[in-house]
């Protein structure tokens, strides 16, 4: 009786139809840690209902104010980004998420993930950028005026061009 009651329920009320301004869906696996002293390769699966505009990983070192952030491209199947070499000793864990934004500015991201540094071997399946290339461009933005000219220094600035904002 309850199944014949749904198909006439489905049958006469309208389908709802897909709305074109829905925000991207985003698909990350949280990586629980990674290595001191080499890239960390984080990659997400971004899917939207028109274009997606803009995928980035923001992330800074626990306890510290504010994210730095750096762009991820689009490699066919994933977007993926390289985050700067957390140095030995100098930091226990990095905090980040993704967030994306698609041509029509509907926005989302995931969740807050903490990435904890360990010693190799300690750490499983570290996700480190096997792209020497990739590992030795990685542009970093900042988002707040007080984090200065240069990128903290719990990162390696190896390869790392830091973007401040502009003061105005």
């Amino acid at each position: 009786m309850r199944s014949r009651l749904l198909l006439l329920a489905a049958l006469w009320l309208p389908a709802v139809p897909a709305r074109a301004d829905d925000p991207p869906e985003i698909e990350h696996q949280p990586v629980p840690c990674t290595v001191p002293n080499k890239p960390i390769a984080l990659c997400a699966g971004v899917t939207d209902d028109s274009q997606v505009a803009k995928v980035r990983i923001y992330f800074k070192p626990q306890g510290e104010d504010y994210y730095s952030f750096v762009d991820m491209t689009f490699g066919g199947i994933n977007y993926c980004g390289t985050l700067p070499a957390p140095r030995e000793g100098a930091v226990k864990s990095v905090e980040y998420y993704v967030q994306a934004v698609d041509d029509q500015y509907q926005s989302s991201r995931t969740s807050t993930y903490q990435m904890n540094v360990q010693p190799e071997g300690v750490c499983a399946f570290p996700p480190v950028q096997k792209d020497a290339a990739k590992a030795a461009s990685i542009t970093v933005y900042a988002t707040h005026k007080k984090q200065g000219k240069k990128i903290y220094d719990a990162f390696a600035n190896a390869g790392v061009n830091f973007v401040p904002v502009a003061a105005k």
